[in-house]
């Protein structure tokens, strides 16, 4: 029988009567809201983006980019054991950049500068050059013969004829002059045959004799030589989602090309920096939202598919949500522009909460129908059922996202915009275009569930509200230590996907003192102010060293010239010769043999004499026995290739090491004209101040000893900024805008519940399992080591929003109808509730396979938020009525 739809009124009258006028007028908006979108809607990268502006750090910031330009580069970081092949590389490599205009706006790398070439021994510290001079002096006799005749043989040979001499004279100053530098050599040399025999590197190097400590470890200056940085500015599209991302892929591009030239073998390189971080953040999360979004699909239609028991609701379901979704990007193009880093995965999470409103009709439809309601009948009274909850609802959730609007932090303000309005358009579109759907497709009646008997779960449940009641008092007491023990989590490394290079790098250069590329940032006007302000940070528990303008004009110039003096006097009548591979093999074994008895002979007279050398001898011989013994193993196969290149990485290079030695002995008095423009401009602004860059001495990713150094740095100068100070003043003014919106969120949830009952005490009923199920939550990230961050904080407005949706179907319910609260959690609006929860968690579940941990961790969050929800409010809610009665 046909249903007269002539005899509906109002509204509803407007939808049964219209239908496809409605879905005419849906289908325009979707489609125009596609192209404005396709055509407006920009994307921001930059975390500096969604920072307030009207904050005191962030004037401070944007004045010291007035000053000194972009200062966001690229940071290319080469390791190798030997650092004249790191400098080679990195020069070759600053070449190729600097003719690439179309990518690189400048490209520095100081140790290709010869400024640092002819003067780099003068910046050392006074005490490591006397130990360099030293040290030199002791290698003079080795490095002589050497430069005059470069082969194992010479090395081996003439340290065998330095023991017998040592063996032949009487104990005294003269032999024990001649048994340090034994000692020394035997030392130096046992390191790098160590590094050789692990793949490391050269056997031994001049780096190796001249830079090492009395103890035994290398000095800084090394370190430096192993570890160099290049640093490029890219060349940015602003009108790109990934600004930096064509300079990026360039960059490793020619890394790439010449990492396949034979001559940098064994030269690692990894890129790092502030756009690559950007850069791999933005990638990685969008690849994660992507495939985040096609998973909340598939998993929503698979719940809808069981929910329903059937194909046409589903779609029709499915129909409606992508209409919404279509208008809500419509909606943030023309309400904000574009997107950011938190509110791209507005989307995937609409795709859960909208789709809650259309399971509320659709089930209540289908109970209806059950009931023998025709079509039309059954959809007015679902429609007239939820007609004010799901409003009600909606508006909870609008109200958690309207909150993160009165943020300073602008990227949860915008996210709070356009979530907000995407709600909004979520409702109208399930009170019109919905069940214009659901009259045209054809009504389609499940069958019954079999219900023979009660489940044992829902006499424990219902059975025992009292019992329920007090095991809910006794967790939620239980969990207030966690909550008391949460803590903000404020190392952005941590929300990036394990295992990236940039990662990896930024670590390692903030381990590396030598090139610290994390460090704050003061100004001064004048010389004598940055001068004043640099001996003052020098002298701070938690800095490790100043780097500004003079910090290239070496002081205790007169000292250390004579040191450098006195070492070059020490390589007097040093005469290099070419280097030959000639490897003379059949002379070695006698040369090895003889060398290994002398090294036998004098460790044994010096354990006769009970001489503190004898150590380091003994741990000497006890590594040549392990090469020897490797060189045995490889006899039959490639012992010659591992002797030519042991040679090789020797002394192939032996006689431009010595030149650039030499070079770097001449040094003369340096003046600060001598400074090279290219550095100085970078410690210089355009205005005449002075930058002065504040290395951290310890590891400042995390909170405690970020915030320890910038107390220590502020005291010198409050407007200090840079990246440290960008980082900690964001994530503090981003936990407290979360903490700010969590709280007005409960204000505003409050007001919602007392307008949505009208009764003081169902709305504090309604706040009971709500808490609850926050406790929960908060101990559930303690028992699975999650913290907050700067992504997962979001989770704790929603969780709030979200989950009260619950008690106010059920509240409503409960009190319209005449069921118990038993019968109400098992009615379809029961059932919506529980699938309404599973497809939010489809929907965040879907980011647990992201690779980015900060993406990761929302869905960890509000997984757990969710189901610790939804237990207080389907067990702890009904015996809240149950015990309260209706009144």
């Amino acid at each position: 029988m046909k249903t007269d739809n002539r005899s509906y009124r109002g509204f509803y009258g407007v939808i049964v009567r219209h239908p496809r006028l409605i879905l005419t007028v849906a289908l325009l908006v979707s489609l125009l809201s596609v192209i404005v979108t396709k055509q407006r809607l920009e994307f921001l990268t930059g975390r500096d983006q969604l920072m307030p502006a009207n904050t005191s750090f962030n004037r401070d910031y944007q004045a010291y980019r007035a000053e000194f330009g972009d200062q966001e580069e690229i940071a290319v970081v080469i390791e190798s054991s030997d650092s004249a092949l790191a400098g080679r590389f990195g020069e070759q490599l600053a070449e190729r950049l600097s003719a690439d205009r179309k990518h690189f706006r400048e490209v520095f790398f100081p140790f290709g500068l010869p400024f640092f070439q002819q003067n780099g021994l003068l910046l050392m510290p006074r005490e490591e050059l006397a130990t360099f001079s030293a040290n030199l002096t002791k290698a003079a006799p080795t490095l002589k013969a050497l430069a005059a005749a470069p082969s194992v043989q010479t090395l081996f040979t003439h340290l065998t004829g330095e023991m017998d001499a040592l063996l032949a004279i009487p104990a005294g100053p003269a032999g024990q002059e001649r048994l340090d530098r034994l000692v020394f050599m035997l030392g130096a040399l046992g390191d790098g045959i160590g590094s050789f025999t692990k793949g490391e590197g050269a056997g031994l190097s001049l780096e190796s004799v001249m830079f090492r400590r009395a103890d035994g470890s290398e000095s800084s200056f090394a370190a430096a030589g192993r570890q160099q940085v290049l640093t490029v500015l890219p060349v940015k599209d602003e009108l790109s989602f990934m600004q930096s991302a064509a300079s990026i892929d360039a960059l490793r591009a020619e890394i790439a090309a010449m990492r396949k030239l034979p001559g940098f073998a064994g030269v690692t390189v990894g890129i790092t920096g502030t756009p690559v971080l950007e850069h791999e953040e933005m990638v990685t999360s969008k690849r994660d939202i992507t495939l985040a979004t096609a998973i909340t699909v598939v998993l929503t239609i698979i719940l809808l598919l069981v929910a329903f028991r059937g194909v046409l609701n589903t779609v029709v379901a499915m129909l409606s949500l992508g209409v919404a979704i279509c208008c809500s990007f419509g909606f943030a193009t023309l309400a904000i522009g574009h997107l950011n880093i938190l509110s791209s995965v507005f989307a995937v999470m609409l795709i859960g909460i909208g789709i809650e409103y259309g399971i509320q009709i659709i089930l209540r439809m289908q109970e209806e129908l059950g009931r023998g309601a025709q079509k039309n009948e059954a959809l007015r009274t679902a429609l007239a059922r939820n007609g004010w909850s799901i409003p009600m609802a909606a508006a909870t959730v609008a109200a958690a996202f309207a909150t993160f609007a009165f943020t300073d932090f602008k990227g949860i303000a915008e996210l709070g915009i356009i979530a907000a309005g995407g709600i909004v358009i979520c409702v109208i579109v399930t009170f019109t275009v919905l069940p214009a759907l659901l009259t045209i497709f054809p009504a389609r009646m499940p069958k019954p569930r079999r219900t023979d008997r009660e489940p044992v779960w829902q006499r424990l449940v219902f059975g025992r509200p009292r019992a329920v009641l007090a095991g809910a008092l006794v967790l939620s007491l239980a969990c207030i230590y966690p909550l008391s023990q949460s803590e903000f989590d404020y190392n952005l490394m941590n929300l990036q996907a394990r295992g990236l290079e940039s990662v990896t790098y930024a670590y390692k250069l903030m381990r590396s003192k030598e090139n610290a590329g994390y460090f704050a940032v003061v100004m001064a006007n004048t010389e004598a102010e940055a001068a004043d302000k640099a001996r003052r940070l020098e002298k701070l528990p938690t800095v490790d060293h100043v780097v500004w303008a003079r910090t290239f004009v070496p002081d205790d110039q007169g000292e250390k010239l004579r040191l450098l003096a006195a070492a070059r006097q020490s390589l007097d009548g040093l005469k290099t010769a070419p280097y030959e591979e000639d490897l003379q093999l059949m002379e070695l074994p006698t040369v090895f043999e003889n060398f290994r008895t002398r090294v036998e002979k004098l460790k044994n007279l010096l354990e006769k004499e009970k001489r503190p050398e004898a150590k380091p001898v003994g741990s000497f011989l006890a590594t040549l026995d392990r090469f020897f013994a490797t060189l045995e193993k490889k006899k039959d196969t490639n012992a010659v290739g591992m002797l030519k290149d042991f040679q090789g990485e020797m002394f192939a290079e032996m006689p431009q090491r010595i030149g650039m030695l030499r070079q770097s002995l001449s040094a003369k008095p340096v003046q600060a004209a001598d400074v090279p423009p290219q550095l100085m401009q970078r410690f210089v602004g355009k205005t005449g101040k002075y930058l002065l860059q504040v290395a951290p001495k310890e590891e400042i990713f995390a909170r405690v000893p970020l915030k320890r150094f910038l107390d220590d740095v502020r005291s010198v100068d409050p407007a200090a900024t840079g990246e440290p100070v960008m980082v900690y003043e964001s994530m503090t003014v981003l936990r407290d805008s979360y903490q700010n919106a969590f709280f007005f969120a409960i204000a505003a949830i409050a007001a919602i519940l007392l307008i949505a009952f009208r009764s003081v005490r169902y709305a504090l009923i309604g706040l009971v399992p709500l808490a609850v199920g926050l406790l929960f939550m908060v101990a559930g990230m303690r028992l699975f080591g999650i913290s907050f961050n700067s992504a997962n904080v979001i989770v704790l407005p929603l969780v709030l929003g979200i989950a009260v949706d619950s008690g106010i179907y059920l509240i409503n319910r409960y009190r319209r109808e005449d069921e118990t609260p038993r019968q109400v959690v098992l009615s379809s609006t029961g059932v919506g509730v529980f699938l309404n929860t599973l497809t939010i968690m489809a929907s965040f579940g879907a980011l647990m396979v992201a690779r980015h941990q900060g993406v990761f961790s929302i869905g960890v969050v509000m997984c757990l938020g969710m189901v610790a929800c939804q237990i207080a409010f389907i067990v702890v809610l009904p015996a809240v009525l149950e015990l309260a009665g209706k009144k």
